[in-house]
């Protein structure tokens, strides 16, 4: 803007400096329910690396929390606790650290949005969303934007139509119960030739056919019953996703990814039935059977309940089909290369 200072610090914090970004709301519900401003410190803490790792989950050292909050260890302490009473976190023990088996690892901590809010949240305004920007599922109804969409179960996958497909549709703005009355409309001016000869076409996936000479209708609508029979023709669409619960199994088989609360937990499950010695071999079997193996079938809470049933019943093999070098670890895998490895740490009071 015109006047402004290039070197005003107001403007250097503003646009070249790191800050973070607080949901209204949320903000809001914590000053409401008297969070003391030392828990609001190290929930926001974990807020922001949940959001930088897209799964709202992080594992920061006690130490490094206080460090960052510039608090006692002893204050991040029951500030876990108060934050965990309230529905604002949830922590995993992950178990013994696996290169130090006498250490304890560091607990992974999920933020959470509290119930109480999530029932109130539509009340809240929200934000103009800018041009082409993804509209957000709504949280109590599972629906883009304010909730005003049609359920899943009742709607139709559409593909987005091009300029060229916008141009050649014959009955631009009107519904499929209107389009076909108006080709009905159409069809009961034709002869009986012709009307036999529609049919024929529509039968075959023709996007010809033969008109009389004195033919009623008019060019234009001898053009639109053609373009009509094009449509047709062209190859169907594949069939759409219906039910909300095929769209689930469908999206568990083909992008299955356990993340890493459940790997956590899942780890430490393990970890209590066979120890310390051999957790990271069988944890290494059981993920690749969850997310490419026999396993995957299953959606993923039933899947590590079975394989920690035949775990704990000594029924558990190796898969047949596990490439000897596949590799899933918390701290090697792509989804966690960026991550700072947390250093193990020894207090368990949170």
């Amino acid at each position: 803007m015109p006047g402004e200072n290039a070197y005003d610090p107001r403007l250097v914090l503003k646009r070249e400096k790191y800050f973070s970004v607080r949901p209204k709301p949320l903000e809001q519900w914590l000053w409401k329910a008297g969070v003391p401003p030392s828990a609001e410190r190290v929930f926001w803490l974990h807020w922001q690396e949940g959001s930088r790792h897209q799964d709202w989950c992080s594992e920061i050292p006690i130490r490094r929390v206080a460090q960052q909050c510039c608090l006692d260890v002893s204050t991040v302490t029951r500030a876990y606790q108060l934050l965990n009473r309230l529905g604002l976190i949830r922590r995993q023990d992950p178990g013994r650290d696996p290169a130090n088996p006498f250490q304890q690892a560091t607990a992974v901590t999920e933020v959470r949005v509290p119930r109480d809010l999530l029932v109130e949240l539509g009340q809240h305004p929200s934000r103009t969303r800018l041009t082409g920007e993804p509209a957000v599922a709504d949280a109590r109804t599972g629906a883009a934007g304010r909730g005003d969409a049609a359920p899943l179960s009742s709607a139709r996958a559409v593909p987005p139509s091009s300029p060229e497909t916008a141009r050649r549709d014959p009955f631009p703005g009107l519904s499929m119960r209107e389009r076909l009355r108006a080709i009905g409309a159409l069809v009961a001016l034709m002869s009986k030739a012709e009307q036999r000869a529609f049919q024929d076409a529509q039968r075959l996936r023709s996007h010809a056919m033969g008109f009389d000479a004195d033919c009623r209708l008019s060019p234009e609508q001898r053009a639109t019953l053609l373009l009509f029979l094009e449509i047709c023709a062209a190859k169907p669409a594949a069939p759409a996703i219906t039910s909300p619960a095929t769209l689930e199994n469908r999206a568990a088989v083909t992008a299955r990814k356990l993340t890493i609360f459940e790997l956590s937990r899942l780890r430490r499950e393990v970890q209590s039935v066979v120890g310390s010695a051999a957790t990271t071999e069988r944890l290494r079997e059981i993920v690749w059977s969850i997310e490419e193996g026999a396993l995957q079938r299953f959606q993923t809470l039933h899947a590590i309940r079975i394989a920690l049933k035949k775990l704990r019943e000594g029924a558990w093999t190796r898969p047949n089909r596990m490439p000897p070098n596949w590799a899933r670890a918390l701290q090697s895998s792509k989804e966690f290369a960026a991550r700072p490895t947390a250093a193990p740490e020894t207090c368990r009071s949170a």
